[in-house]
């Protein structure tokens, strides 16, 4: 028999990049992290993004109309952290920590990043517990490090990867 419990122990088991997804507007700066990040489309190029509808930020994020995803590298464990609200210091602040600059919006990007994702908010639904976010990204910014892997309800480093 399926259970919350049973479906959550199995995707426990994948992995997954860890991304802080962030905005900047009118209502201020805000963030959160995510492991639900995945490409939608190559034309135009998007992304899709999976926000828990009772999560405080989200309205933010929907009145304005922009966000940024940043790819966090093996380094920005920390970061990660700030932004799931798991470190109580920095609750109010998240943005103390890292260097932030901004592409196209106003969304912050962090620098460091595995990779950066500057996206306009172009539609949304709700599903179950929460809501799909699909933005079209209008710039981005690469880097050559490698990611955090979220698996097992713990961060990880990638060895060196091996084609097979």
């Amino acid at each position: 028999m399926m259970t919350p419990e049973l479906f959550r122990q199995a995707m426990s088991l994948t992995a997954s990049g860890v991304s802080v997804i962030t905005t900047d507007g009118p209502l201020g700066r805000s963030g959160l992290t995510v492991s639900s990040l995945c490409s939608l489309s190559m034309t135009p190029p998007s992304v899709v993004l999976c926000v828990h509808l009772d999560n405080r930020v989200l309205p933010t994020f929907m009145e304005h109309g922009v966000f940024a995803v940043n790819v966090l590298a093996d380094d920005q464990a920390q970061i990660a952290n700030i932004f799931a609200g798991a470190v109580a210091e920095y609750r109010e602040n998240r943005f103390a920590v890292g260097e932030w600059t901004t592409l196209n919006s106003a969304a912050p990007v962090l620098e460091g990043a595995t990779c950066s994702f500057d996206c306009k908010l172009v539609d949304f639904k709700d599903f179950g517990s929460h809501r799909i976010l699909i933005g079209e990204v209008i710039a981005l910014e690469n880097n050559t490090k490698s990611p955090l892997v979220y698996s097992e309800r713990a961060f990880h480093r990638t060895a060196a990867l091996t084609a097979v």
